[in-house]
């Protein structure tokens, strides 16, 4: 399942477009500074893209490094902000994807580097708080980002995953954790399990449920069981392509996508519609497919989970027609229980076949 985190930010009244100069701990980093890395959050200036990939760049900061790094590429961001008596989600990011620890400084700079990070130094100098703090040096400032503004990128996720309301939504804590209040400060968080969840993203009012928040609830829904970390790629040059290649093997971004607009959004044979119980199967091998392969989507069936476990398993495949091939390791009760043979819906494509010859050779 996903690692859900209920983390605070501080509070921006400008949308999280650009600082705001509202009030924070003095002792915190935008109490001693005048603004805060994660006051750009929303801002369309951190959205860029890679090897195919929209992707979001984000700023939280106080997560430890060892349970992100466990369920990387699995992990929704709630973010909240605490101001006026009020506990408020701000904005969602699923399938996000840590850049905090120091072996991932390149990272953070590269990117930072690709999003002129840099530059925002303008944005905060509009505000006389942080003309205050700054005596009045520009160049101290400027001086300031270019030593700091990595760590406006520490963490990444799919364009399609980030889900901003444009109205924050005020939550009760009670509903959400059974305490009183949620957490406040901003080097802490919280788990929360999918029930907590599931209580957060039902508390955005109708009219703000847009596409990115149906993307968000599909994550949350279809989160795969946890995976051995050997089922992952390791650490790649670039974080980018480890996102991609993490969520191709558990069926989320843009594989998955791909393969709901090729299956209208159904089961390739069955057409189940339930996006809970639909994994996006790869045809050859994840772990033998190269980084090209993986991310092809006529690499890939959307499956039921029964079917995904005997496809999986080699117990069913399909011909070049598309008709189902059973293994005679299934016997056939178990195939009368399950109504198979059923064939794809759609006939494959001439790629697809290719793949299928492939995995035709694990039917047994």
């Amino acid at each position: 399942m996903a690692l859900y985190l209920l983390k605070p930010v501080m509070w921006n009244s400008a949308g999280y477009q650009r600082p705001a100069g509202d009030a924070s701990a003095p002792k915190s980093y935008p109490g001693q500074h005048g603004f805060g890395h994660e006051e750009w959050n929303n801002s369309p200036r951190l959205v860029f893209e890679e090897q195919g990939q929209r992707l979001r760049a984000f700023h939280i900061e106080g997560i430890k490094q060892a349970p992100v790094a466990a369920h990387a590429g699995r992990i929704v961001v709630f973010m909240i902000a605490s101001h006026d008596r009020l506990q408020q989600l701000v904005g969602v990011a699923a399938n996000a994807l840590h850049l905090g620890g120091e072996d991932q400084l390149a990272e953070r700079q590269r990117i930072a580097a690709r999003l002129k990070v840099r530059d925002m130094w303008r944005d905060a100098w509009q505000l006389p708080g942080v003309q205050r703090r700054f005596d009045g040096d520009r160049q101290a400032l400027r001086t300031h980002f270019a030593q700091t503004g990595h760590w406006v990128p520490n963490w990444i996720c799919p364009a399609d995953t980030f889900f901003w309301p444009d109205n924050p939504v005020t939550l009760v804590a009670s509903q959400v954790t059974g305490k009183s209040v949620l957490p406040r400060m901003f080097n802490s968080y919280q788990a929360i399990d999918d029930a907590a969840a599931g209580t957060i993203m039902s508390s955005v009012p109708e009219s703000d449920r847009t596409a990115a928040w149906r993307r968000v609830l599909d994550a949350i829904r279809s989160a795969p069981d946890v995976l051995p970390m050997a089922d992952f790629p390791p650490p790649a040059t670039r974080a980018t392509t480890r996102l991609a290649e993490i969520l191709s093997r558990i069926g989320q971004g843009g594989f998955r996508s791909a393969l709901l607009t090729r299956w209208g959004g159904g089961c390739a044979v069955t057409d189940l519609f339930c996006p809970e119980l639909l994994r996006a199967s790869h045809i050859k091998p994840w772990a033998s497919s190269s980084p090209q392969e993986r991310l092809d989507p006529d690499n890939g069936l959307l499956l039921a989970a029964h079917l995904d476990a005997l496809f999986d398993r080699g117990l069913i495949s399909f011909d070049d027609n598309g008709e189902m091939l059973i293994s005679d390791r299934l016997p056939a009760s178990e195939r009368r229980h399950l109504r198979l043979p059923s064939p794809l819906r759609i006939a494959p494509t001439a790629a697809m076949k290719q793949y299928l010859a492939i995995h035709r050779q694990t039917l047994r």
